[in-house]
């Protein structure tokens, strides 16, 4: 089986533009491999809201950013590329930071210039490390890389253009490109003018982060394609098409009770067993529990794998 650092590299390779979600739990990941999509991205913000119940502002630490990819890769039989914020802290931390992500499973991972505590790319009040302790981190990050898996990606996101400006943006990206990052990101781009900029100036496969309500214009997948940009990340479309479902859902229960109202909303029960693989847990049953427990489980019946 092709390792899936491997398959994430073959996809970017691949022509065309890559769409990517962003999801925040195993769950969501697998609706997203289920649908159809080739890879996932590993939220920071969707893992916040989820685990903390709290925004985007640097709250989480590393175990917890790298538990929560481990539960992702291991729901999914596609790639997952990890938010690891800004690495955790220093060089250092950087360097523990890749190994950890890649022990869990991620196939690659992006790490940011911001200072500590972070924040959300969208949001204001950033504030940025110097270029030169960055290129340290992302030096860091490579060698860690090269210890373990060469094939493992590592994307350079910097969040300077609202910080110290577009052209020091560019300048970081261009510098960490000669570092020899795989891929880069550069945060909350404004216009079409500074994407078709960053685009035909560095000189690695570029991700373009897509937030309903945020910084950048949310221009079509073919329009991002054409422009230049490998991966194109809706990257909260799924944690705010859950939660508005879950809210609407849950306020017409409160307010008139369990009904078949809104089951067009819903799963069903059987629909929910397939996106769990609950079939897999039951051939497994089938194989291994010997016929009395099987039938103490089933109450008599004889157990049928649903197809």
């Amino acid at each position: 089986m092709m390792k899936m650092t491997t398959h994430l590299r073959d996809l970017i390779a691949r022509p065309g533009a890559l769409v990517v979600p962003g999801v925040y739990d195993a769950l969501s990941a697998r609706i997203c491999e289920m649908v159809g999509f080739e890879a996932v991205f590993h939220s920071g913000y969707g893992t916040a809201a989820v685990h903390l119940g709290q925004p985007d502002i640097g709250l989480l630490d590393m175990t917890e950013m790298s538990s929560r990819v481990r539960s992702i890769a291991r729901a999914v039989r596609i790639p997952v590329l990890g938010d690891s914020d800004h690495g955790f802290g220093n060089a250092v931390n950087a360097y523990r930071t890749v190994q950890e992500y890649l022990w869990a499973g991620a196939a690659g991972l992006f790490m940011e210039d911001q200072v500590s505590p972070k924040r959300c790319g969208h949001m204001e009040g950033k504030q940025v490390i110097s270029k030169e302790e960055m290129m340290g981190k992302l030096r860091a990050a490579l060698d860690a890389r090269d210890e373990l898996d060469r094939d493992f990606v590592v994307m350079y996101r910097t969040d300077a253009i609202h910080v110290t400006g577009f052209e020091d943006a560019l300048d970081r990206a261009k510098t960490a490109v000669d570092v020899g990052v795989d891929m880069v990101f550069v945060e909350a781009l404004e216009t079409r003018e500074q994407m078709e900029r960053v685009v035909a100036e560095i000189k690695v496969p570029l991700m373009l982060n897509l937030i309903e309500g945020g910084k950048t214009p949310l221009v079509p997948v073919k329009e991002a394609e054409a422009m230049g940009f490998k991966l194109i990340v809706p990257a909260l479309s799924t944690l705010y098409s859950a939660a508005r479902s879950m809210y609407d859902v849950m306020k017409r229960i409160h307010a008139e009770g369990v009904s078949d109202g809104y089951l067009d909303k819903l799963f069903t029960f059987k629909e929910f067993g397939e996106l769990v693989r609950l079939d897999e847990v039951r051939a497994k049953e089938e194989k291994y529990l010997p016929p009395s427990v099987m039938q103490d489980k089933y109450r008599g019946k004889k157990h049928i794998v649903e197809k």
